[in-house]
């Protein structure tokens, strides 16, 4: 009988390093871009009047920059986030190379940032006429499509956070076995 307590105390901290290595692993996911409009390496031939960024879960506190070919701003708002949605509002001056430049909070704090580049050959203003409204955007089948390429960034704390993990298990079975098969010799 005595063989037998030792065994399920074993078991019993085997299975609770077991969840607890599971439940770490999944807190540890992290929220990234899943796509852009316009997606990275598309050229908008339409009128443009906002960028959107849509990320894997709902993010806070977005910081975006939309810059022309000659670096000029060409965002006419602040950045809002709906959710794992971020919109800003854009009148393009220029035709040719667009970098979108974001950063946001995760819901688990985590800063993410990164970039998208496209290209705009639609209409611009003409020095001579005053500024109007752009029309809305419509999304062409590949602006719709999710950006592949669109760099993004988190913390690297996640995946060293994992390897302590995985370490301090391998510790916890390797001792749990040693004293396991100790206790059977005697």
């Amino acid at each position: 009988m005595s063989t037998s307590r030792p065994r399920r105390s074993v078991l019993v901290l085997l299975l609770a390093l077991a969840a607890w290595l599971t439940a770490a692993g999944t807190a540890q996911a992290h929220t990234g871009l899943t796509a852009s409009t316009p997606a990275e390496g598309s050229t908008v031939t339409e009128p443009l009047a906002a960028v959107t960024l849509t990320f894997s879960a709902a993010v806070r506190g977005p910081e975006v920059t939309v810059a022309g070919p000659d670096g000029a701003a060409v965002a006419t708002g602040e950045a809002t986030a709906d959710g794992a949605v971020v919109t800003v509002l854009v009148a393009p001056t220029a035709t040719g190379p667009h970098t979108v430049t974001w950063a946001v909070t995760s819901a688990d704090g985590h800063r993410l940032e990164g970039t998208v580049a496209f290209g705009y050959a639609g209409p611009v203003p003409t020095t001579a006429a005053p500024a109007t409204t752009a029309a809305p955007a419509t999304a062409t089948p590949e602006q719709a499509r999710p950006s592949e390429a669109a760099a993004s960034t988190e913390d690297d704390e996640g995946g060293s956070s994992t390897a302590a993990l995985v370490a301090v298990g391998v510790v916890v079975l390797a001792a749990g076995g040693g004293t396991l098969a100790l206790r059977r010799r005697r």
